[in-house]
């Protein structure tokens, strides 16, 4: 992946899931519009296109109904569940090293971002910027980026000395901005960044277990049932709700809780992963329907193809006559 074709990590996308489940929404419902359920969990490190990323958080505010949904969704997100981003910035011993970190390594996240660190005067700010152009309004993706970006100077302990400046114009409820960017708020401004007394860059880093933490927790582990189940959704007796906690190490109860979290139902997830996999299965065109079933973990044929009309409202037959139609 370069810059000629700028994306986004599918990870960055997987807080979307607790914020929908807060309002309603279903979660696993949501991405499958977007084809990536249940692969927000099973494959976190994939690369999805920036213009795809903006269409489904404007997607996701509108479902929401919050017009200022991406700033929650960066406030819901722990500098630790950004992976190696996270780490090297939490691996800095100031604020001054974490920055660089944050601006130097922003392709671990973003491609086709860019981050600039400028001080001036008494002041230090971190300019963030997607280049090229936008097929999409990246409105709601500005508000989670600087959320989380945010929260590195935040690190310093020192959250009256920050501010974040938008250069969004001021619209109508905006002010329910400042409980996720903070109360010190600029709208209209020459750039979207975030700006900082310069004195703080000397300072240790303080890391704190803010209310994003057990969101974290929860995403991490339902990323983990997901990539099991995943693994083995062709065993019915191995992808039960019970073999899977203790695969990776929790009690029922523990997991359930997580995935409740983000909204994920167990077995909404094995369904959604069995759908996938089907999919996947029946289009590479090695296999008949039947060798289908039993690789999602159907024990009868006849269950399967009832779960596959309940998909698609077709049967197996017909949906993969349509896929050789449009093959010619």
């Amino acid at each position: 992946m370069t810059n000629a074709t700028p994306a986004i990590k599918l990870s960055t996308l997987r807080q979307i899931a607790p914020y929908l489940s807060m309002r309603g929404v279903l979660p696993l419902e949501f991405f499958r519009r977007f084809g990536i359920s249940p692969h927000v969990f099973q494959n976190p490190e994939a690369w999805v296109p920036r213009a795809a990323c903006f269409h489904i958080a404007n997607e996701m505010a509108a479902a929401a109904q919050d017009p200022f949904g991406g700033a929650t969704v960066g406030h819901l997100t722990d500098v630790r569940s950004t992976g190696v981003w996270g780490e090297l910035i939490l691996g800095s011993t100031n604020l001054a090293q974490a920055c660089a970190a944050a601006a130097v390594h922003t392709d671990l996240l973003h491609q086709g971002s860019e981050v600039k660190i400028i001080t001036e005067g008494r002041k230090t700010k971190l300019i963030q910027h997607f280049t090229g152009q936008h097929e999409v309004d990246p409105k709601q993706v500005i508000f989670g980026t600087l959320a989380v970006l945010r929260k590195v100077p935040l690190l310093s302990g020192e959250p009256g000395a920050i501010r974040v400046h938008l250069k969004n114009p001021r619209e109508r409820g905006d002010e329910a901005l400042e409980e996720y960017l903070g109360p010190n708020l600029a709208m209209n401004a020459e750039y979207n960044m975030i700006e900082f007394d310069r004195e703080l860059l000397e300072i240790p880093l303080q890391p704190v277990r803010d209310v994003a933490w057990k969101t974290t927790q929860a995403l991490n582990s339902t990323s983990e049932a997901a990539d099991v189940l995943a693994r083995q959704i062709a065993d019915q007796e191995q992808s039960k709700l019970v073999t899977i906690s203790r695969k990776i190490g929790l009690s029922v109860r523990t997991l359930q809780r997580r995935l409740e979290h983000c909204g994920i139902d167990f077995e909404a997830l094995r369904d959604e992963t069995r759908r996938h996999e089907a999919f996947q299965l029946l289009a590479s065109g090695k296999y008949t329907a039947t060798e289908i079933a039993y690789m999602v973990g159907y024990s009868d044929p006849a269950h399967f193809t009832r779960a596959f009309k309940r998909w698609t409202g077709s049967p197996p037959s017909r949906y993969r006559a349509i896929l050789l139609k449009q093959d010619r």
